[in-house]
């Protein structure tokens, strides 16, 4: 990671961190912490779609899977609500292997159909297990995580936990696109082939990807869990697959920094289309269509070159 991306980070990080302290808690606390949910999933999805070029819809299911293991160990076992969030990604890891090295071996189209497919029956067995999942009418009264005797039981709370966490993902995914690992993902984008010539194991790189990007929306999942004290098969709806898709899409496949900007513009769009909740599949289908036809690498990097070539043009700005 270069020494800019370093300072980035660090002012990111503090800046995060003191907002609530000099504003006080409110509403757009609530937003924050919630940003901070989708980014996790995002950076995770960022490095298996943006940087492997391994197109997958499966991750709103680790995410139910993150948060369903955690509510019910937390629960119906009686785990201390850190204790879930652990033991939660302990069980992610296995499952996200599993399905792995069977669907990587697809590609392109096969594979987002391989991984919908897994999404859509994760839903089906949230709703049919019903004495373990509660069905349709989920999961209540998951308590909160408490550090230090401390439950982190408000927003105020809890915006010291979620930021941490997010911010540590995000330097590992960082320093992690810039090491050999990320060097080897990018090659696998490019081409299989030509990455076996250089001695690359592109099923093995995939696969570990995979899971590791897995497990970032796991994490997310266990602390949405233990934040709204609530879960429902909603949180492994296509629909929430196609957010996180759109939070790459605004922000850019390629770009984790797009990750987070990304996850902050879906989150308040979907505070301002509240009045339109009837309408948003068809808003977001649209809009991803439009985007992924004139910006395929996502709107943000394809917004900033439009910009850079209409610069270029005007007389005198040419270098």
């Amino acid at each position: 990671m270069n020494h800019a991306s370093r300072v980035a980070w660090a002012g990111v990080t503090v800046g995060v961190l003191v907002l609530p302290l000099a504003a006080g808690s409110g509403f757009y606390l609530n937003v924050l912490n919630f940003i901070a949910l989708y980014s996790m999933v995002a950076i995770g999805l960022s490095l298996l779609v943006g940087y492997c070029g391994q197109l997958s819809i499966s991750h709103s299911a680790f995410f139910a899977i993150g948060a369903y293991a955690s509510a019910i160990l937390s629960t119906r076992a009686g785990l201390p609500a850190a204790a879930a969030v652990i033991v939660s990604q302990c069980i992610t890891p296995v499952l996200a292997w599993g399905i792995g090295v069977v669907v990587l071996r697809l590609g392109g189209h096969y594979l987002a159909i391989a991984t919908l497919s897994f999404t859509i029956i994760v839903e089906i067995l949230i709703k049919e297990m019903t004495p373990l999942t509660g069905g349709l009418q989920g999961l209540s009264s998951i308590p909160p995580i408490t550090l230090g005797g401390v439950a982190l039981d408000s927003d105020f709370r809890f915006h010291f936990l979620v930021w941490p966490v997010t911010m540590l993902l995000f330097l590992f995914a960082l320093n992690l696109v810039d090491s050999r690992l990320g060097r080897a993902l990018r090659a696998i984008r490019e081409g299989e082939v030509v990455a076996r010539l250089f001695g690359v194991d592109a099923r093995r790189y995939k696969v570990k990807v995979f899971v590791l990007s897995s497990v970032f929306a796991s994490i997310a999942g266990s602390l949405y869990a233990h934040f709204v004290s609530f879960v429902s098969p909603a949180v492994a709806s296509l629909m929430f697959a196609i957010d996180i898709i759109m939070v790459l899409a605004l922000g850019g496949f390629t770009l984790l920094w797009g990750a987070l900007l990304g996850a902050a513009a879906l989150t308040v769009l979907n505070e301002y289309l509240t009045p339109f909740a009837d309408y948003k599949r068809a808003i977001y289908g649209l809009a991803l269509i439009v985007i992924m036809l004139f910006f395929p690498n996502g709107l943000l990097p394809g917004l900033r070159g439009a910009v850079g070539a209409i610069l270029r043009a005007v007389p005198g700005t040419r270098r």
